[in-house]
């Protein structure tokens, strides 16, 4: 480290410079230079000791108690972060990223209502700042407002047209709005620019599903488990794109595969099970539904087909 004063090397530890004769331990910018450089090292603690020291006696410095909030919102402190970011509020020169923080806070605890108000705040100061558009069209999106949240999302696409998440987000705005046609436009942009982006190509499967489109549908959710074969639910989406086309055996495979993942998944046995009976393997019904119900007793699906397996199973007498 550096004295504030003179700039000679000083021990992080040192009470005085030996050039200029500064008492460091009094010196504020001398203590938060330490408290930065003990929390870029994961020595959070001590930088908010290092900081705490300096507030006691500059309890309106804005600059410590934005970095304080930093370091309290790393620890998931997130009230306490708040708290500090609105401290630092007072006699900011330049707000900006102090009203976005405190935002990511207020989202955090909950508060979507306080959360867009400092989005908008930050938004009022750097419009151009697409990160704070997705943060403001991701609180619109939690708090069920579609409309402000797909405006948002749009202005923060416009600003940088490859921004992945703010896509995505787009086009799960679309999905909820049941606007299938336009989601899969906005997850095609994704998986363009990312081809290995498995939520995207998960999510574009289920909006071709929704479109009727079958096929495309089932096509996506074989490149989501090629992406990653242990996402359960694109095997278990392809499973039923195979059901659904009649494709049982096929169905029954994907859904094997879903219980490699979740050996307690009662839905696949249930699919496994129904796709067993539409081939007439009686047997393989049986077991499925047997460990369905070892998981789930009371599972409706699986008690009215363990009552129905009863009943194809079960002889007729004569005349009845």
């Amino acid at each position: 480290m550096e004295c504030p004063k003179c700039n000679a090397p000083v021990s992080v530890n040192a009470r005085f410079c030996d050039q200029c004769g500064i008492n460091l331990k009094e010196d504020a910018d001398f203590l938060h230079r330490k408290a930065l450089d003990r929390f870029h090292r994961g020595m959070i603690e001590e930088a908010l000791a290092d900081w705490e020291n300096i507030l006691k006696r500059d309890p309106g410095n804005s600059t410590v108690r934005y970095y304080q909030g930093l370091a309290l919102y790393d620890q998931g402190r997130l009230e306490e972060a708040a708290a500090s970011f609105e401290k630092a509020l007072s006699g900011a020169e330049n707000p900006f990223r102090i009203y976005f923080k405190l935002g990511m806070a207020q989202y955090g605890l909950g508060d979507l209502p306080a959360s867009i108000r400092s989005f908008e705040r930050a938004r009022e100061i750097n419009p151009g700042s697409a990160e704070t558009h997705y943060r403001l069209g991701l609180s619109h999106l939690r708090n069920t407002d579609l409309a402000n949240a797909e405006s948002a999302l749009e202005e923060a696409v416009r600003i940088n047209p490859e921004y992945t998440r703010a896509l995505y987000m787009l086009g799960m705005v679309f999905a909820q709005k049941g606007e299938p046609a336009s989601a899969i436009e906005q997850f095609n942009k994704v998986v363009k620019l990312s081809p290995t982006y498995t939520a995207a190509i998960f999510e574009l499967g289920m909006a071709h599903l929704k479109n009727g489109n079958l096929n495309q549908a089932s096509q996506e959710f074989a490149r989501a488990v090629e992406s990653n074969p242990g996402f359960a639910p694109a095997h278990y989406m392809l499973g039923e794109t195979f059901y659904k086309r009649g494709d049982f055996g096929e169905a029954i495979g994907a859904f094997e595969k879903v219980l490699k993942i979740n050996s307690r998944d009662a839905d696949a046995l249930v699919r496994i099970a129904e796709c067993n009976m539409q081939l007439d393997l009686l047997d393989g019904a049986r077991k499925a539904i047997s460990r369905a119900l070892e998981i789930n007793p009371n599972h409706r699906e699986v008690l009215y087909l363990s009552q129905h397996l009863g009943e194809m199973t079960t002889p007729h007498k004569p005349g009845f």
